[in-house]
Parts: C-alpha cells; structure tokens; sequence
C-alpha cells in the first residue's frame, strides 16, 4: 500500500513526491539515462533503475518544479508557524488578551525602555459597575494636572485644562442630538447597538491606569518600544477584544481567525486612531475614559516621518468623511478585520466564503447607515472615499511594521502579542 496525495499540482506517492523534490531543482539537465534511449520504462518496480527517466516522467505527468519551496521559504513557512502557534497559545479565551493585573509591557525582558510607571487593569464582566461607579466618584477629585517634560508646557496645560472640565472628550465633535439608527429596520438597529455596546466593553475590560498621577495627564514616550508596548499595545488588547465580542468573527475557523487578526488588525488601528485624535489640538485620548494617558499624535514619529504625516493626513480625511462619526468608523473596523487579500503573502483560508458572508453584514450595514446619516445622493460618493481610505490604512499599516523592521528593535523588547502583531511575514 502506498500513500497517495496531491503534490506539486499532480497526485502523486509519497515515493515519487520525494524523488521530485530532490532532483528537479537540482539535478534536472545532469542525469543520464542508463541505457542511452532517454525511454526506459518507469514502473513500480523498475523505477529506481534510471534516475533520468523517472525524472523525466514526472515532467511529463505535470508535476511542477516551482512549486518546490526554496530553502528561504521554508524559513519563511517555519516562521509563520511558529508566530500562528504563539498567537492561538493567546488566543484561548477572551480574557487572554486582557493582561492580568501587574503585568503588560513589563513582563518583557526589563531594561530602562521601561520603566514607565503605568500597568494594565483586567476587568471581569461582573466588575463592571463597580468600576464605573468608582470612576465616577474619582472623577470629582481629578483637578490637578501633571505635566511631562514637553516643549510648549502652557500649550499643554491648556489643552488638558479643557479636557478636565469639559463633559466630552475634547476629540468628540458635537454632533447632532438625532438618533440616526431609529430610520434604519430593527434588525439593523440590533445590529448597530451590538457594535457599540462591544466596542465600549473592549474598552472597559482593557482599561491602561496611571498609577499616582493625576489624570487625564499627558504621556511623553522616547523610544519605538515605549510605543509599540504602550498605546500601541492597550489599541491592540481594545481591538482583539473588540472582535472576540462579534459573533461573525467567532464563527469562523480558529485558523482564519487569527489570520485576520495577524494581517488586518495594523491597519484597522488606523481608523481607532480617528475616533482618539482631535485633529486640531493633535491630542490622542481614547473617548469617554477618565483613567487612560493622553499622548501626543506626534509621538508616531517614533515609527517614522513619514507614518507620521501620512497618518495625520488619513485622520483629516476619515474625520471628514464621516462627519466624525465614531459609529461608521468602528464598522470600518470591522470590515477592515475581515479584509482578505490585503497581504501578497496570506495563508491558505480554510473557510474563505464564510469570512465574504461575515464582512458582507457589515458592508451593508455601512451602506444602510450612510444612506440615513446622509443625503441619499452623497451616499456612493462618500461609500467609495471610506472604501478608498480602507485601501490607505493598508498601506499604512504595512508602512508601520515596515517602520519597526528597519529600526531593527529587538523582538525581546516588544510584549508578546506585539511581536506577532507587528512581524513582517
């Protein structure tokens, strides 16, 4: 008996997807054949008798000999195992990607990149209220402000002095009072309310604390680790638990989960990125939350330059698209989430026609809320720019991870869920 499978685009025995493997790259033109017709017959048992021509059959038959992966991409391949397996090891429950009390960035190998004194505080859902009412209770005490070494220091008490006494986050643009969502039929409303109400939940069980120090304060960071493990890090905590939270993601294979996650999740924090700037102080500060840092917008140039501006220019763009609408970016996110294609070098998708149906849900959720939120008439023009801006926080988001690869930082500096997020594959 001998196994039989499908290699090098034929069906093949093991026996034969060996020898292929081994002599077509490197000794295809160098055989001989033994008896100088170049047509000995090729059987089971007569195969091992002439190396050339059993070769040569294997051409005939189709098998491909670019299909065999250099030793590169079998470095490659090795790799993605490799980051897959430690991404699903965190990928287990949903309470995995919460850091657990004391830990966070600093469980990374300790050197003087971090010793910021800030910690990530996982929540459980029973806990909530209890959270929230404290935080109410603290908010009423928070009348100091603490300011970091930054260059314009009045600019800064200034702006953190609006965000202390105002009721909104200073990066929240009045809106209309009108509830769009009651136009749209209760399925969707349903829908609409379910994405908000987990988006606020990611938020909550993945809460940053500044221990001893008045807050909202305003965070200096000096180094590329600084960021990747801080603001990038709780974005990234927020995000993944954002999807574990959306029904469509979880039903889909455990492998295409993370996957998604691994490809799409960079440049879907662009969009996060649009609901925290207030694109005229450039002060990031995640919405409706009292115990997060403020940073400045600027502190992307640790990444670089060119991140930076780019990413300034995506925020005006976004913002004005949407009208600042937090709703419509957090279903960018989503459908952001389940791109495929975004990446030339993606995995094989085991269920690629679920993950369409899944990301179709919120397309046309998009499309129903733009079309009430807007003029009817705008709703192509402004559907196409948002489609469009998906298309550059992709090209972002490879920039980005591009941007820590030529800073050659060293992977034991990163938390583990950023060296997966952020590696080059």
């Amino acid at each position: 008996y001998y196994l039989v499978g499908y290699n090098f685009d034929q069906i093949t025995c093991e026996s034969c997807k060996a020898f292929f493997r081994r002599n077509a790259l490197t000794n295809s033109g160098k055989l001989k054949c033994r008896s100088g017709t170049d047509d000995c017959v090729v059987t089971l048992e007569t195969r091992k008798r002439c190396k050339a021509c059993r070769l040569k059959k294997c051409f005939d038959k189709g098998l491909r000999k670019e299909w065999i992966m250099s030793e590169e991409e079998k470095r490659t391949k090795k790799q993605k195992i490799e980051d897959n397996r430690r991404l699903r090891a965190m990928s287990q429950n949903l309470t995995m990607f919460s850091l657990t009390p004391g830990s966070s960035p600093s469980n990374a190998p300790e050197t003087e990149l971090y010793n910021f004194p800030i910690k990530y505080e996982k929540h459980s859902l029973d806990d909530l209220d209890d959270n929230n009412n404290k935080n109410n209770n603290n908010n009423n005490n928070k009348e100091s402000l603490l300011r970091f070494d930054v260059k314009d220091e009045s600019s800064n008490f200034k702006i953190m002095h609006e965000l202390l006494n105002n009721n909104s986050n200073t990066n929240e643009i009045q809106q209309s009072s009108f509830d769009y969502k009651t136009l749209l039929d209760e399925n969707d409303r349903l829908l609409i309310t379910q994405i908000d109400d987990n988006y606020t939940l990611a938020v909550e069980l993945n809460v940053s604390i500044a221990e001893d120090y008045d807050l909202p304060c305003l965070r200096n960071l000096n180094h590329i680790t600084n960021i990747v493990n801080e603001l990038t890090h709780i974005s990234t905590l927020r995000m993944i638990t954002f999807c574990k939270l959306t029904p469509e993601f979880n039903s889909l294979h455990e492998d295409d989960r993370l996957a998604l996650v691994k490809h799409n999740l960079v440049a879907s924090l662009f969009f996060h990125l649009c609901m925290c700037v207030d694109k005229n102080t450039q002060i990031y500060h995640e919405p409706n939350t009292s115990r997060d840092f403020c940073y400045h917008a600027n502190e992307l140039r640790l990444y670089s330059d060119d991140v930076y501006n780019e990413s300034m220019i995506f925020l005006q763009e976004v913002q004005d698209i949407c009208a600042n609408d937090h709703l419509i970016m957090k279903i960018a996110m989503l459908i952001m989430i389940f791109t495929k294609g975004s990446d030339l070098n993606e995995s094989y998708w085991l269920e690629p026609h679920k993950i369409f149906r899944a990301q179709n849900v919120f397309v046309d959720l998009l499309w129903k809320y733009l079309s009430v939120r807007f003029n009817s008439d705008l709703t192509p023009s402004i559907y196409s720019r948002l489609i469009f801006a998906c298309m550059n926080a992709q090209i972002l988001g490879r920039k980005t991870k591009e941007a820590v690869s030529k800073q050659n930082v060293n992977n034991e500096h990163l938390a583990p869920l950023m060296q997966s997020v952020l590696s080059s594959i």
